[in-house]
């Protein structure tokens, strides 16, 4: 009761500001809670519903919980979301993570994953996790990703980066992000394109296959 006040607050500041700002050009996301209780998460939507969003995130998640009980939650939660509006899945996440929640009908995503794992030595690539601090790519003078036509994997090889990481090299991580930001855009379109495509389910597979544990 206490999140759904502060959600009524919130919706009437917003649209106080909006009336006297109306090319703002903000939208306002009501948060579903409840954690991995499906009753609590029930009434959480059922009163944001109620006061009414521009788009609805679902919170709580993604904070250790493992990946069943996630899904778990989606599964119960994503068929009673509106589909007229966005529904954003806040602090996810990996490839994979992403990929399994479009299918359960995820839209929006926010997460450090790509620019914290890249400052952190670790790539995402079309033949999964790559991590170029190890030892094996010290002579490796091949792109870190042989399917990616970023910056990065056009201009650089393994074996750089592992040396540009090695001395401290602040040109590293920056090359690294350039390339996880440019994977996970070209994940999104892949996505878009398999929803539009039908073959949604078979993109997920391949994901799975990729980066499944």
């Amino acid at each position: 009761q206490l999140s759904l006040r502060w959600a009524e607050r919130s919706r009437k500041r917003f649209d106080e500001l909006k009336a006297a700002e109306p090319n703002r050009g903000e939208a306002l996301f009501g948060i579903v809670q409840g954690g991995m209780y499906d009753h609590l998460r029930s009434e959480s939507r059922s009163g944001l519903l109620g006061i009414g969003f521009d788009g609805y995130a679902i919170g709580g998640l993604a904070v250790g919980e493992p990946e069943g009980e996630r899904h778990a939650v989606l599964d119960a939660l994503m068929p009673t979301m509106p589909t007229e509006a966005p529904r954003y899945l806040m602090g996810v996440g990996t490839p994979l993570d992403i990929a399994e929640a479009v299918m359960r009908g995820v839209d929006m995503f926010d997460c450090v994953i790509p620019t914290r794992h890249a400052r952190n030595g670790l790539l995402y690539t079309s033949q999964g996790d790559v991590k170029f601090r190890h030892a094996r790519y010290q002579d490796d003078t091949s792109a870190p990703d042989p399917d990616c036509s970023c910056y990065t994997c056009s201009h650089y090889s393994l074996a750089y980066l592992r040396h540009l990481d090695k001395c401290g090299e602040i040109l590293g991580p920056r090359l690294a992000t350039i390339h996880n930001l440019h994977y996970y855009q070209k994940l999104m379109y892949n996505i878009r394109e398999s929803i539009v495509a039908g073959t949604l389910q078979n993109f997920v597979a391949g994901v799975r296959t990729i980066y499944g544990k």
